[in-house]
């Protein structure tokens, strides 16, 4: 299915004339790489620019990365993976967290990435949820995931990279790459199931946003606009991990899907080494966070060597100062996009098609229809009210429901809206306005961090009597995690329990979920009827 956008002079015309054309067998790693590859420019086309932290580089043609994709799924067939199957990708950006992943998609199986941030709970509890059969993973999580078997009932078989025995003798290297490059893949449906991604939320564990083959192609009408319909030459880059949907999808598969190389990094996110990545490739456009950005902006360097266009930004709302920082710094443009794990891509700026309008979340995106509804009714608001942001089913981009978790699915729908979890309002010209989280959900770095994870987890901690946990401005992550602590009556209050309680939540949950301020209390406020008082430890 061709999707383009750049045809329209206007915004209006392109959400007015835009209609979607669903194809009833549609397959994701078929769309963003098999096709490619079968073309009389496979083997030259650069699909990928990969470094390693240690300096080494690769490069991979379309035609190259279908070939190992092939060998993915030959050796998943082996071991048993088939239709449906879940499989778990743990693994940072490297080039084999895409091999994997479309390995997986191309036989029919469904990929649940996982951030290497994930501490023992945090991804022992998705793996046994969505019943994972098969992992594949690097050293440093197989060994994690070694302590985790016997909590493990679903899951058969480990494929380790980087060790030549593998915890189950099971290895990458000896597996994958003396398997055959030709595989046939299967016809599957645009519905069929394709990826399983964990979100928070603000009740009980992380939810699996359960999603189908067709949800690329409802990203690709948002994608083209805030990259400003980006011409063969593009080259696209985050630092974002691919087990989000904001590496994964809005970056990795959205560039991929129309042709354009990605650029790859296997080390931490160090401003430095972003400007150098940047310039090395010929970046035109990174997907970049606020607090990224920031992060760059503190670097005191030239860069008349960039050749960045236009830097499309989501998760955290853009500021005056980032975009005055790239339109005068880089000579580029900051896009933002609006959108979650369960639907995204929903609401866009687009400078080239619809008037600047800095203080908004921009307009729906063409093929969205996105509104300001009542929590419980569903009615829309009036011009100016504060509702939630919905978006209305049926919409390509949006998940076929929670993994397993069909209360709470039947819960994020009022009528035929499905409510984001966001507050918002929109103006007589009918840009949207985030007004911030409906729920207590914590955004911080571009990260969705429910408190109530991060408060169960403390309290595992034998030091802690009771916690509450909340989310406070940051000069420079816009965002962070605070802690008030309430420690046992025969523990001491000290920076070095502080310490200790911080790399408990590290390990435990994800490495972005640690409060990075923690606070002893003796009480914590509340109600007559008991009950906390969040807004006055925020205050």
């Amino acid at each position: 299915m061709e999707i383009d956008l750049s045809q329209y002079d206007s915004y209006d015309e392109a959400y007015r004339q835009f209609e979607w054309d669903i194809p009833g067998t549609f397959n994701m790693a078929d769309a963003v790489c098999g096709r490619w590859a079968d073309r009389e420019d496979g083997k030259r086309r650069v699909a990928l620019f990969y470094e390693d932290e240690d300096g080494s580089r690769e490069t991979y043609t379309f035609w190259q990365v279908k070939r190992i994709a092939n060998e993915v799924s030959n050796v998943l067939a082996d071991a048993g993976v088939e239709r449906g199957t879940r499989v778990g990708i743990v693994l940072p950006q490297r080039p084999e967290t895409l091999f994997a992943n479309l390995g997986v998609l191309q036989m029919g199986a469904v990929s649940v990435p996982l951030s290497v941030l994930y501490g023992s709970e945090g991804l022992r509890y998705r793996l046994d949820h969505s019943q994972t059969q098969v992992a594949i993973v690097d050293r440093q999580r197989a060994d994690v995931l070694d302590t985790l078997r016997d909590d493990l009932d679903h899951l058969e078989t480990v494929i380790t990279l980087d060790d030549p025995d593998g915890i189950d003798g099971q290895s990458w290297e000896d597996g994958v790459e003396a398997a055959s490059p030709r595989f046939d893949p299967l016809v599957t449906d645009a519905e069929d199931s394709a990826y399983i991604i964990y979100t928070s939320g603000t009740t009980g564990r992380p939810k699996g946003a359960h999603h189908a083959h067709r949800s690329l192609l409802g990203y690709i009408p948002g994608w083209q606009m805030i990259n400003e319909f980006p011409g063969e030459e593009a080259v696209h880059y985050t630092p974002a991990g691919w087990s989000w949907v904001g590496g994964l999808f809005a970056v990795v598969w959205c560039a991929w899907y129309h042709g354009h190389p990605v650029v790859g990094y296997g080390g931490q996110f160090d401003p430095e080494t972003v400007y150098d990545l940047m310039e090395r490739y010929g970046v035109t456009n990174p997907l970049l966070t606020s607090t990224m950005i920031r992060m760059l902006k503190g670097v005191d360097r030239p860069t008349d060597e960039l050749d960045v266009r236009v830097v499309p930004s989501g998760g955290e709302k853009v500021t005056e100062d980032i975009f005055e920082f790239v339109e005068t710094e880089w000579g580029a443009r900051v896009n933002e996009i609006y959108g979650q794990t369960e639907c995204n891509f929903l609401v866009g700026t687009n400078h080239s098609l619809m008037d600047v309008n800095k203080n908004a979340s921009g307009k729906p995106c063409p093929g969205h229809e996105v509104a300001i509804v009542d929590d419980n009714t569903g009615e829309r608001k009036a011009a100016g009210e504060i509702g939630h942001i919905a978006v209305k089913r049926p919409d390509p981009s949006m998940l076929l429901g929670y993994w397993n978790q069909p209360d709470l699915t039947e819960d994020l729908f009022v009528d035929d809206w499905m409510k984001t979890g966001d507050a918002g309002s929109y103006d007589e010209d009918g840009y949207i306005y985030y007004e911030g989280r409906a729920d207590d959900v914590i955004i911080t770095s571009g990260y969705r961090v429910s408190p109530l994870e991060v408060e169960d987890s403390l309290r595992e901690h034998d030091a802690v009597n009771d916690v509450v946990v909340v989310g406070i401005e940051d000069s420079e992550r816009g965002t962070v995690i605070k802690a008030f602590v309430k420690v046992e009556p025969n523990e001491t209050e000290s920076d070095a329990l502080i310490d200790e309680l911080q790399r408990f939540v590290k390990e435990r949950e994800a490495a972005y979920k640690y409060p990075r301020v923690i606070e002893f209390v003796d009480e914590f406020p509340t109600t007559v009827s008991g009950k906390i008082q969040r807004h006055k430890l925020t205050e």
